[in-house]
């Protein structure tokens, strides 16, 4: 009768560890969510963030992490391309004092680096505090890009779109980050 019971004992021993861990696999998976209904639900630019977030080519419904970390790519990019755009505005006659430029440059750059720093929490650590805190100053950065440059007829329209952007990425990727802390 030890060696019936044995198998019994067995199977009863597996069954209850798939139990367990499918009810755990099951809790821990990610929700998924639309990045419409995300960028409604959680952000204060959901035309914008619909609009960007859209624009890569994704799933149609992905998780709260995912987009967070999508959001903080994008900004990253974003600041990028303002770095170069600002670089060759040195180009440009008439345009911003060089002092001006490189302070913005410099501004930017840090932006982007911040921004990087923000896409490797969110990726290796999942560490939100972090992530809010790089991105934070990544905004803070771009936003004061312009502070003390005073030129002639006001400053390139096309470098404030540019500033808004950022800053209007920012402010997405820190309350996808955050919605993805609390809600996933």
């Amino acid at each position: 009768m030890a060696s019936s019971s044995s198998p019994r004992r067995h199977l009863l021993v597996l069954a209850v560890v798939v139990v367990t861990a499918s009810i755990y696999f099951r809790s821990t998976a990610a929700v998924t969510i639309t990045v419409d209904e995300a960028c409604r639900k959680y952000t204060k630019h959901p035309s914008y963030c619909t609009h960007a977030l859209s624009a890569k080519a994704g799933p149609p419904e992905t998780t709260l992490p995912a987009l967070a970390e999508q959001a903080v790519t994008l900004a990253a990019e974003s600041g990028g391309s303002a770095v170069l755009f600002v670089k060759n505005l040195e180009k440009m006659p008439g345009g911003m004092p060089l002092g001006c430029l490189e302070r913005c440059v410099g501004k930017f750059q840090a932006a982007v680096a911040e921004l990087t720093l923000s896409r490797a929490a969110i990726v290796e650590h999942r560490d939100v505090a972090r992530v809010k805190a790089w991105v934070k100053a990544a905004r803070a950065d771009g936003e004061t890009c312009m502070d003390g440059c005073h030129t002639e007829g006001g400053a390139d329209p096309t470098i404030i779109h540019r500033i808004g952007d950022l800053g209007k990425l920012c402010s997405i990727a820190l309350a996808l980050t955050d919605a993805a802390a609390h809600n996933s």
